[in-house]
């Protein structure tokens, strides 16, 4: 966890596909994952009143990220320096939040791979159901623990 002047920082990255759907519609994919990175940004500020856990903050990737998809666009950035620059985001991470469906592009399989050797934890998250939410809740509350000692 990052330490603040003000408190302490939970960092998470959520890792989503974002390759184009079955019918080629990349929009409608970022703006579902989008929703849930605003849905999961919901629970984590309840957590923080109600359980007293750590501010939160989620990086959810292309969301707002104009300037990367600007500078790609303009072969500026490859998508090598793109992995680059989220490869260093995950390794300041706490945590890497995988919500999936088990499709896992070269996109995806490198943030897991980067995760892994950094030994950031990943919790995978199947959907946004109650008991998704609650592990995820759990899942925090114990790298908090194992911090501690």
């Amino acid at each position: 966890m990052k330490e603040t002047s003000l408190n302490t920082i939970f960092n998470i990255y959520l890792l989503y596909p974002i390759d184009r759907d079955d019918e080629g519609n990349l929009y409608r994919l970022l703006k579902n994952y989008t929703n849930i990175g605003i849905e999961l940004q919901a629970y984590l500020l309840d957590w923080e009143k109600m359980d007293g856990l750590p501010k939160a903050y989620l990086y959810v990737p292309a969301d707002h990220e104009l300037f990367v998809h600007r500078t790609y666009k303009d072969k500026l950035l490859t998508k090598e320096d793109i992995d680059f620059i989220n490869c260093k985001i995950i390794k300041e991470c706490d945590l890497l939040v995988y919500f999936g469906n088990g499709y896992e592009s070269n996109k995806v399989a490198r943030e897991l791979e980067c995760a892994n050797s950094e030994d950031i934890p990943i919790y995978t998250m199947p959907d946004l159901s109650p008991h998704a939410i609650q592990s995820l809740r759990l899942a925090i509350i114990l790298i908090l623990k194992s911090k501690e000692v």
